[in-house]
């Protein structure tokens, strides 16, 4: 009696792919020196600068824009599509694992931006909800209204920006040159127009569900 070994593995708990599929062991160390993949050689951009001013590029060129608009509108939070940019970015070998940290918040910023000039709401990261970002503005509200007077500055700081989230996403994280391009950048009439069907569609599906 003959076992395939595919049926003792459960293949959707690893991802739809057996161990037998997978790279051998040192593999990569058989490769031709002389064609390496893209992060294994010297990075495009080795500076934090540089490298948020082709974000800013890529992110507003028009099919990106209008793709980044629809992705936050469909509820994608602004973390995970930063987080898919930075990937593609380094597997390009455009920056390294450091300066890829380094871009996360700056990132954010240029995809929160994106969102509100086409008035979307938007979440920062999986698992949020609006209604937990208004519960934590009424927290540090009644907080502050009862212990502010006796803390010091770096206290109150603190008090502030604890657990919130969307604080920690600030202008300050980009270049004067890309702040320049985000704001003075107008958002397409044909996204701002796919964004009102869009809305439009969602309200009428409502409607009928009640």
């Amino acid at each position: 009696m003959s076992i395939n070994p595919d049926e003792l593995i459960n293949i959707d708990a690893m991802g739809g792919r057996t161990p037998f599929e997978r790279p051998i062991p040192g593999q990569s160390l058989t490769n031709d020196p002389d064609t390496k993949y893209p992060w294994e050689q010297p990075p495009m951009y080795t500076d934090i600068q540089s490298a948020v001013m082709s974000i800013v590029a890529d992110s507003y060129e028009e099919e990106t824009y209008k793709m980044v608009a629809l992705s936050l509108a469909d509820g994608m939070p602004v973390g995970n599509l930063a987080a898919m940019i930075l990937q593609t970015g380094f597997q390009e070998g455009k920056w390294n694992p450091d300066l890829m940290m380094l871009l996360i918040e700056p990132t954010m910023y240029i995809l929160a931006a994106i969102a509100e000039q086409c008035g979307i709401d938007y979440l920062l990261y999986e698992g949020d909800t609006f209604e937990s970002y208004e519960e934590d503005e009424e927290e540090i509200e009644e907080q502050t209204a009862t212990n502010f007077k006796d803390m010091n500055s770096k206290m109150r700081q603190e008090l502030k920006f604890k657990d919130l989230r969307p604080a920690q996403i600030t202008k300050q994280a980009v270049p004067e040159e890309a702040l320049e391009v985000i704001e003075d950048f107008e958002p397409p009439k044909e996204v701002l127009s796919l964004l009102a069907r869009k809305k439009e569609e969602s309200n009428n599906s409502l409607l009928e569900r009640t």
